[in-house]
């Protein structure tokens, strides 16, 4: 069987991913898994039974291996939204700053009231303060649980799946004075000692290079981008070399050459220099904890050296397979870990395209055979780069070319940093100063490559379908797939398949009539997003954080816009000028093409409209102030229409500026929106005895605040349906007494913080509403 883990990996993916998606009990799957054993083994005699019947155990086993691991998060969930008092070990410090640390901290017990649970659990660690622990620690304090977030918009990072990769279910909150020291050096013999040898690394490196230059070596060997500042992390990834930064296969690869040559010119015999290679590659990787990359490449390089030293034949591609198989045997989720992705796509690229890329290009020059493997892994990971992170690098060739052996001839000048400093630390500060000119160097190509124009071109997420006909087109292209010698049954099939998407995608596109309304998950905060038949796009606000820690735009609203290919709006409407409706606007200023800013008022004396008027003028966006009577007519089925407030209304006629807020009315084939600001009772009055009109769904007033939402301006507008845009807040929002009110006149209320984004799906037969987090 030519590489039979093939057979074993892909089948075995397939059930990681239905176990992560609709894990059920246990039992059921294990009547599953034995089925597929026993008819495994009466296939064995049939090899083409025996085949099927291998795909579906390995099939079963991923499945219930990811079942499993699903089901242990369900046994936790009485811990959530508890406060309880746990002891644990700190096993590692995440980040930490002025006011607020992370660690990962492994519990001996949680405490809930009098009960005792003794849970070996490894949890996410958030303080609060200036008080600090070290790895080894024990500690005992008091805190709140919380189940980590998942993403409640579609399409954008999902922490909960990324904190799980890392077998972490839980997030403990607490403030620092409410943690106790119990003891320290609580690791055990090998923890220990990688945390000594971690931080001599990090000490010799600050002790003999500048405060820039280490934080990038440190990064580099550690694998730990939380040492770099945030300016020299996206420069990285603009210029497509991030990947040094993450310890990968390229590190272990330096490392191991760097090693073998050593032992070469110190005529070492070459079996005992192989296996000193293994145990120093093995040894560093337990020193960065062994990130999935790392693991990869270390099972690779060991099966390649013991191949060479067995004289047994080498078959990287198989070896890639083995890896992956090995470590999702063991670690199922890590099939969702970014960095497990894109290693194994860099991997299996490099691998297979780049013979096929120098017959391509078709010619034997050093600068071709240079740029072939590069240009493979580019092509192997194009999808990859384009789903997670919506950008991939246009001078990626270029820059990899130059600041890549120039890096890493970085990583091997820091590890014999190191290595001196054991000796001598005066020769070691002399290194030091070498190395320092080097990645002075480095960082000044890097500042010229950022001010290539066009360096990055942003794309937006490409659907499960478009990655399935990239890769057939590039297999096709690159003549694994020779597309001349198929039969014409196959020929015809796969042209009519294609065919037959293309016409589909344009009938659809061209036919489109619909409106789709989504409310987006912005936390305490409003935005919504106005699709007018896939062709004109408008914001209803932006959302933006009370607080300032959180930057709704650049985290939430950007990306949600570029994974849906919205790269401009024709109108965003705000409603007033509070941080929590419009502060995200700043960033989609700098991002995005914007035709028009829609005010109802001017307010020289608020700060974020003049930060707002002022990036406007400076990206020549004309800003237009509209007042009740004004109307949008967007298509013939389509308008917006302002009924408040009126021409000339006087700001100071009320206490704040919630009750300036814009109403809009978003009239789409007969179907009425009524979004409705921060306005509160004084507004509603004037609605009530100004208007006379019955809509269909109401954006709720002010996040259901019980200043708001009267039961005359619900008997006025007469809504369907309520959306309640709200998140965690000290506030009390939405109020018990404004949601009984709206269950008294029958109006179904969504909330998205509960059901995330909900999306209101208008066409000329009707409407329909959708929630994320259900559907």
């Amino acid at each position: 069987m030519k590489r039979p883990f093939s057979y074993f990996l892909f089948p075995y993916i397939l059930g990681v991913y239905f176990g992560y998606k609709f894990h059920i009990i246990t039992n059921l799957l294990f009547v599953g898994l034995l089925s597929s054993i026993i008819l495994f083994i009466l296939s064995i005699l049939n090899k083409k039974a025996f085949i099927y019947s291998l795909v579906l155990l390995i099939f079963f086993i991923g499945y219930y291996n990811t079942s499993s691991n699903m089901i242990k998060e369900d046994k936790l969930q009485f811990l959530y939204d508890n406060r309880v008092e746990y002891a644990g070990i700190v096993k590692e410090k995440i980040i930490k700053n002025s006011s607020r640390s992370k660690y990962i901290l492994v519990t001996d017990y949680i405490r809930i009231n009098r009960n005792i649970y003794h849970i070996k659990e490894k949890v996410l660690l958030n303080v609060k303060g200036e008080k600090t622990f070290e790895e080894g620690d024990k500690i005992k304090g008091i805190g709140f649980v919380k189940r980590p977030k998942a993403n409640t918009n579609p399409r954008l990072f999902n922490y909960r799946l990324y904190l799980k990769t890392q077998d972490i279910n839980l997030i403990i909150y607490s403030k620092d004075y409410s943690i106790y020291l119990l003891s320290k050096n609580n690791l055990n013999f090998f923890e220990h000692n990688a945390q000594l040898i971690r931080n001599k690394f990090l000490n010799v490196l600050d002790m003999t290079l500048s405060e820039e230059n280490s934080s990038i070596i440190k990064s580099i060997i550690l694998g730990k981008s939380s040492y770099l500042n945030k300016n020299i992390l996206n420069s990285f990834r603009e210029l497509g070399v991030s990947h040094i930064l993450a310890v990968s296969g390229l590190h272990v690869g330096i490392i191991s050459a760097f090693f073998l040559f050593v032992f070469t010119m110190l005529q070492l015999d070459r079996k005992l220099s192989t296996l000193i290679t293994i145990v120093l590659i093995w040894s560093y990787g337990y020193i960065v904890q062994f990130p999935p990359s790392v693991l990869r490449a270390s099972i690779i390089f060991t099966l390649l050296m013991t191949s060479n030293l067995t004289l047994r034949r080498y078959d990287a591609t198989n070896s890639i397979l083995f890896s992956a198989f090995i470590l999702l045997i063991f670690k199922p989720l890590w099939i969702f870990n970014i960095g497990f992705q894109l290693s194994f796509a860099s991997a299996l690229s490099l691998v297979l395209f780049t013979e096929r890329v120098k017959l391509l290009l078709n010619i034997n020059n050093r600068f071709i055979n240079v740029m072939s493997p590069i240009l493979a892994v580019q092509i192997g990971i194009l999808p990859l780069l384009s789903y997670h992170f919506n950008n991939i690098s246009l001078i990626a060739i270029i820059t990899n070319l130059i600041l890549v052996p120039i890096l890493s001839i970085s990583v091997i000048g820091g590890f014999i940093l190191i290595f001196v400093s054991y000796i001598n630390i005066n020769t070691a500060l002399f290194l030091g100063t070498l190395l320092d000119l080097i990645l002075d160097f480095t960082r000044f190509l890097i500042n010229i490559f950022n001010k290539f124009p066009y360096k990055t071109l942003i794309l937006p997420q490409p659907s499960f379908e478009s990655i399935i006909y990239y890769y057939l087109a590039v297999f096709i292209f690159l003549g694994f797939i020779r597309f001349d010698l198929l039969s014409m049954k196959i020929k015809k099939t796969f042209l009519i398949c294609t065919l037959f998407t293309i016409l589909l995608t344009t009938f659809y596109i061209t036919l489109q009539n619909d409106v789709e309304i989504e409310f987006l998950d912005v936390g305490q905060g409003d935005c919504s997003l106005v699709n007018i038949n896939n062709d004109k796009f408008f914001l209803i606000d932006t959302g933006g954080s009370l607080s300032g820690e959180f930057d709704i735009g650049e985290n939430i609203l950007y990306p949600y816009l570029v994974k849906k290919g919205i790269f401009a709006l024709d109108g965003v409407f705000i409603s007033h000028f509070h941080e929590d409706h419009c502060e995200a606007l700043l960033k989609l200023i700098e991002k995005l093409k914007i035709r028009n800013i829609f005010i109802s008022y001017e307010n020289m004396e608020n700060d974020i409209y003049l930060d707002i008027i002022k990036k406007a003028a400076e990206n020549d966006i004309p800003i237009k102030i509209l007042t009740r009577g004004d109307k949008i007519n967007i298509t013939k089925n389509v308008s917006f229409e302002v009924l408040y407030p009126s021409k000339g209304i006087n700001k100071n006629k009320f206490e704040n500026e919630n009750n300036l807020s814009m109403v809009l009315l978003l009239n789409a084939y007969g179907k009425k929106i009524l979004f409705t600001g921060d306005i509160e009772s004084e507004v509603e009055n004037i609605l009530s005895s100004q208007n006379n009109i019955d809509i269909d769904v109401i954006k709720v007033p002010h996040h259901g605040s019980n200043t708001s939402s009267t039961e005359e301006f619900l008997r006025s507008v007469k809504p369907e349906y309520g959306i309640i845009s709200v998140g965690i807040n000290r506030f009390g929002h939405p109020s018990d007494e404004v949601l009984k009110r709206y269950k008294k006149y029958n109006i179904e209320i969504y909330r998205t913080d509960k059901d995330g984004l909900i999306t209101i799906r208008i066409t000329p037969r009707g409407y329909k509403i959708y929630e994320f987090v259900n559907n």
